[in-house]
């Protein structure tokens, strides 16, 4: 398998194309076509200038096509399916924040909920409905009227 077809994977795989690599890498215009047509081979320096920029790229494959395309950080996961997805380390990190935030605000929101329904059963209990024997102190405050 040459360089070029496993690049060809990994540009895919990201949605990148030979004009964005060629600038973000520094290449020459034209080598990653050449190198596609077989005119020339990608050399140690553009490899290097790749791996470089793109450092999720796993050099093995990328030279050999042996093992898997992204490096090592990336953390694998399971499914019940034996499905296997890769996820980078910085957004498993992520991931794991926010599901842990959200089981605070979860937690946070059950505590307001449970004090709202307290709120609710005193407020039911001072409204009772009084009957016409009603006394209430004057505006002055001092003499009960009935």
């Amino acid at each position: 398998m040459r360089i070029i077809d496993q690049l060809d994977k990994y540009m895919s795989f990201k949605g990148i194309n030979d004009n964005q690599v060629t600038k973000k890498c520094g290449l020459s215009v034209g080598l990653l076509g050449k190198a596609r047509k077989g005119e020339s081979d990608l050399g140690k320096k553009a490899v290097d200038k790749i791996l470089n920029f793109y450092q999720d790229i796993n050099r093995t494959w990328l030279l050999t096509g042996e093992g898997n395309m992204l490096q090592d950080c990336m953390i694998k996961k399971e499914f019940p399916s034996t499905e296997k997805i890769e996820v980078s380390a910085e957004a498993w990190n992520v991931i794991k924040q926010q599901a842990e935030s959200l089981a605070k605000q979860s937690e946070i929101l059950a505590s307001k909920e449970k004090q709202v329904e307290e709120l609710i059963s005193l407020l039911k209990k001072v409204n009772v409905p009084m009957d016409g024997n009603v006394k209430c102190a004057a505006v002055s405050g001092s003499d009960l009227v009935e």
